[in-house]
């Protein structure tokens, strides 16, 4: 067996993820809204160079998006390599590595290059999936604003639909049950949705569960 690590796919290009492949992991490519790197139910790694680390101080981002992580039980803040930190004072850089372990309960993990933070994620993964026997995460979201929000997420859940061709849908059928019954012309009515996604997600509705 493999551990399965949900990447997103604005990592795609860093090179994390050929090494993930050559460590044995199975990689599943999505647009994730937390974090970049998803193990478990529990486990979300957000990776940054020591570059877009500091920079994440200085704007404030990083604060931002600690408040995200925290979305997950075990959150992990992995920081990669040691540049010049320009105008950004050790005060700075120690308080927010502070605040990140008080106030938002995130690890840190420093490595040396894109290599070494593979073999971390390959191994946390491991050991989360195998040793702890945590599942593997499926969908991971912010929390809807509304009930349509929550509409848009159910339907965003179908193969090929992302969250404007839900809003499509929705808008068409006017509920997400009658999206589930609709016919497979009765689909292809709608913009973007063509022979192959139609069928596609009434495989998917239709399919006795194994």
């Amino acid at each position: 067996m493999r551990p399965v690590v949900r990447v997103d796919k604005r990592e795609l290009r860093s090179g994390i993820v050929d090494y993930l492949r050559n460590f044995g992991c199975e990689i599943k490519e999505e647009a994730l809204e937390i974090g970049d790197y998803l193990l478990s139910e529990r486990v979300v790694i957000e990776r940054k160079s020591f570059g877009d680390f500091a920079s994440s101080i200085k704007d404030l981002r990083l604060f931002k998006q600690a408040k995200e992580l925290t979305k997950f039980e075990k959150p992990i803040l992995l920081i990669e390599g040691f540049e010049y930190m320009g105008n950004l004072s050790e005060s700075s850089l120690l308080g927010a590595l502070s605040s990140l372990i008080l106030d938002y309960n995130i690890s840190t993990i420093w490595t040396k290059n894109k290599r070494e933070s593979a073999n971390f994620i390959f191994l946390t993964a491991k050991r989360e999936q195998f040793k702890n026997k945590r599942n593997e995460v499926i969908r991971v979201r912010k929390k809807p604003l509304s009930l349509e929000e929550e509409q848009k997420y159910l339907v965003a859940g179908l193969p090929y639909v992302n969250s404007v061709l839900a809003e499509r849908l929705l808008k068409k059928f006017g509920s997400p049950i009658r999206i589930f019954n609709a016919k497979k012309e009765e689909l292809m009515e709608v913009e973007k949705i063509g022979e192959k996604k139609a069928n596609k997600i009434l495989e998917v509705l239709k399919t006795k569960f194994a």
